[in-house]
């Protein structure tokens, strides 16, 4: 939440902006600038950084090296104006959802990833990791809307912070930000079900499959499922085609009935084996895992009987849907207890 700078920092924000604009600058860019150590060089940094004046990044080239950007003056300024329409009191203690509702339509967003998903499933607390699909010109507007003293804003990885209490990643939306926002009771705008399923779909991760499954058993009678902005349409646009229908199957085949219409699983069956067969999910917690189990595996002369055992019944786990997975064209790595539990628990299988 930005507030008004002291003199000194004032000062030093119109000399790094004078000297790099929107360019990328270092910690040692900037003490050479402002003539300062690197302990008050720091300090100037933090601050900035705190009021939501700068944008902190890692070097892509060593990441133990952070990469700062200045939040251009209009955008600051649009920011305060914005907060001067409401008490100073009051907006001090405005949580992440206070800011949300405050902002409304000054800014096109759509709240997505766990936080929306669990508006339509109620059923895994999300993270303190917001998520926020904007317009890439307001990128400023809302580094500078959003940070406070234990709120940071980011755009590419997040980086821990012991004094943060909660992280923001903002996202630049491919589609029309008015095409995928839908306006909830409290007030805050989240991306559509169809738009958030794909978004799901592509993180490939344990809790992203959980929360599919959630949403579609808890959904499935309201999910737009065919049409130009169906489901099945934007699975198709974005190759997400095959893990679909694979999931879909698989709710299908665990609970031993038609909680997804066949009809839907027949409309897309022919897609299964447009592409090679996939690893899903890949680059998830699940995968590393797995590919750890596979290496111990090619190493049998290396490790004892018992060993040998335990690791191969840990891997049947993760292929436990193989069959299933292979008429989608994919090679699945979701041990069935994953998607078990989330069926017992939303009442489907008891």
């Amino acid at each position: 939440m930005v507030k008004n700078l002291p003199e000194w920092l004032k000062k030093n924000y119109n000399t790094l902006w004078d000297k790099y604009q929107k360019n990328e600058f270092t910690l040692e860019d900037t003490s050479f600038s402002l003539n300062a150590s690197i302990n008050m060089t720091s300090k100037t940094l933090w601050q900035l950084e705190n009021k939501g004046f700068i944008y902190k990044t890692r070097s892509k080239i060593d990441y133990r090296n952070k990469i700062y950007r200045l939040i251009p003056p209009e955008d600051v300024k649009y920011i305060i104006g914005l907060y001067s329409l409401t008490e100073k009191d009051k907006y001090k203690k405005f949580t992440i959802m206070d800011k949300l509702v405050f902002i409304n339509d000054e800014l096109q967003y759509a709240l997505t990833g766990s936080q929306a998903a669990y508006y339509y499933h109620e059923y895994i607390n999300p993270p303190k990791l917001y998520e926020i699909k904007i317009d890439p010109n307001d990128e400023g507007k809302w580094i500078a809307f959003l940070t406070d003293g234990h709120t940071r804003v980011y755009i590419d990885e997040v980086i821990q912070t012991k004094s943060v209490r909660v992280y923001i990643k903002l996202k630049h939306s491919l589609y029309n930000i008015e095409n995928l926002k839908i306006k909830t009771n409290d007030g805050i705008y989240i991306e559509k079900i169809e738009y958030l399923l794909i978004d799901l779909l592509n993180k490939e991760t344990e809790t992203s499959i959980k929360e599919i499954i959630a949403i579609i058993i808890r959904n499935q009678n309201v999910i737009n499922w065919f049409g130009k902005q169906g489901l099945i349409k934007l699975a198709l646009e974005s190759n997400n085609m095959q893990r679909l229908g694979f999931l879909l199957d698989v709710i299908n085949y665990e609970s031993k009935s038609e909680i997804v219409n066949k009809e839907i699983i027949k409309s897309i069956e022919n897609y299964k084996n447009d592409f090679h067969s996939l690893v899903y999910p890949k680059g998830s917690i699940l995968f590393d895992r797995y590919k750890e189990l596979q290496n111990l595996l090619s190493h049998d002369s290396l490790i004892s009987e018992k060993e040998l055992q335990k690791y191969s019944k840990n891997i049947q786990r993760y292929e436990e849907y193989s069959e299933l997975g292979r008429e989608w064209g994919v090679i699945p790595i979701i041990p069935r207890n994953t998607i078990q539990k989330v069926l017992t628990d939303m009442r489907v299988l008891v």
